[in-house]
């Protein structure tokens, strides 16, 4: 293998499909990110192509296929085609989204890359001369890989049927290829021994030469295998519920090189998703039947609540109707007896007493009220009074505590309306009567029949 460099090696994206397909994807990029705005979320709403409902633990499994590109590549492109600047890439791969944010998948790829040498100016100096070089490389790469939507950083956002997915992984590169080479040579035999012909070389006419010219042809075969880390950009846009189209850019790390393998694979690649969703004719049915559903359960508990309400109503109607009817009963009795009232005439009590604290000629409030409501049933008629006093104390002084009992009385009934000639006879006895408690401390009053 012959690894010197006399120029240097090709930069992996100096093609002009290279540049193009960056600024697409940058494009892109920005058009998404663009899109990522807020929305008002209240309300609730049928359900829509959106994340929570396509991208939550759902499969999906997707075709890819687009250019790659090797750099840094040991055997260098001389005076090479343009179509030897980059290779097609296809392949497929497996996806779980546990998450509308989160997603974990299996991937394979297949691409190759070649290198092509055509000396406009052959080296004649040594033999054999090499005059043409084509080194082609197929590899297959299978990786695992995780990748993060960016677009979710926005919880609410319109653009829901556009996402960002940044992922990673590890993978394993299994590569076999082979370098093809064409070389002549020229020697010359002389004596028996034979010498290539160089530059300088001279061959004189006295002597007996032979001259050979070989033409020559190698394939020398090359493999590598090696882990790998992958970083990938991946804009994606649903078509429909169940179709994805994307346009993915990736870079693969190359490791444990050992002088074969090149230093990155780059890969611009377009794909197309298949997501394995129900159809929206049967997530709108089961939606609104679910609604339905709701609703008759709904209308049934009104149903129940006016059913319980009418009952309620019902009762309360025919409490209120005997309430009535019992205030109408009571009404009759209370003019009942209003008519029997003022036909008869008012009854007049016989007697009545006034009660007097120990060793007091002063009447309660109490007994004031008590007594004035008697002398209005009584007025017109004729008194007698006695006033007592309890035996606890001295004969004359408890004679004289009738007494003045007695007077607070008489003057009670004269304020009432009473004529002094209407309350006799007044008689205050003291103690004779001997009550020793309450009982004997009052003044009794007694209607003159």
């Amino acid at each position: 293998m012959n690894k010197r460099r006399t120029k240097p090696l090709i930069p992996p994206l100096s093609g002009r499909w290279a540049r193009v397909g960056l600024c697409v994807l940058f494009s892109a990029t920005v058009t998404v990110g663009a899109q990522a705005q807020a929305t008002d979320g209240g309300g609730t709403q049928p359900p829509r192509d959106q994340n929570s409902e396509l991208r939550t633990r759902t499969w999906s499994v997707y075709a890819q296929g687009g250019l790659s590109w090797a750099s840094d590549v040991w055997y260098q492109n001389l005076d090479a085609k343009r179509s030897y600047k980059q290779s097609p890439a296809v392949g497929g791969g497996i996806d779980f989204t546990i998450r509308p944010w989160v997603r974990v998948g299996a991937e394979y790829l297949w691409s190759r890359y070649r290198r092509e040498q055509r000396f406009s100016t052959l080296d004649t100096k040594t033999m054999p001369v090499k005059v043409y070089g084509n080194y082609l490389k197929n590899y297959h790469n299978a990786k695992l890989g995780v990748g993060f939507n960016l677009m979710e950083l926005w919880p609410r956002r319109r653009a829901q049927w556009l996402n960002i997915w940044l992922g990673t992984g590890v993978g394993y590169t299994f590569a076999k290829g082979n370098e093809y080479g064409i070389y002549i040579s020229n020697t010359q035999t002389q004596g028996g021994q034979t010498t290539p012909i160089g530059d300088g070389t001279t061959i004189g006419n006295d002597s007996e030469i032979t001259v050979t010219g070989n033409v020559r042809t190698t394939n020398r075969h090359e493999k590598f295998n090696t882990l790998y880390v992958p970083a990938s950009l991946h804009i994606e846009a649903d078509v429909s519920r169940r179709f994805t189209v994307g346009l993915k850019g990736e870079a693969d790390w190359l490791m444990n090189r050992k002088d074969i393998a090149p230093k990155n694979l780059i890969f611009a690649l377009a794909t197309v998703r298949y997501n394995f969703v129900a159809s929206r004719a049967k997530v709108q049915r089961a939606y609104y039947e679910g609604e339905l559903s709701a609703l008759n359960d709904r209308i049934n508990a009104l149903q129940r609540d006016v059913a319980t309400e009418k009952a309620r109503a019902e009762r309360e109607a025919a409490d209120r109707q005997r309430a009535e009817q019992q205030q109408a009963e009571l009404q009759r009795r209370l003019t009942d007896c209003e008519e029997r009232q003022a036909e008869s005439p008012a009854t007049v009590q016989p007697s009545h007493f006034v009660q007097f604290a120990h060793n007091s000629s002063y009447m309660s409030r109490e007994e004031a009220e008590h007594l004035k409501a008697f002398a209005r049933s009584v007025r017109g008629h004729r008194l007698t009074l006695v006033a007592e006093a309890s035996t606890p104390g001295a004969d004359g002084y408890n004679q004289q505590l009738s007494e003045r009992r007695l007077a607070r009385v008489v003057e009670a009934l004269v304020r009432e309306g009473f004529d002094k000639a209407d309350l006799h006879p007044q008689t205050a006895i003291g103690e004779r009567n001997g009550k020793p408690a309450a009982e004997g401390r009052r003044v009794t009053i007694k209607v003159e029949k």
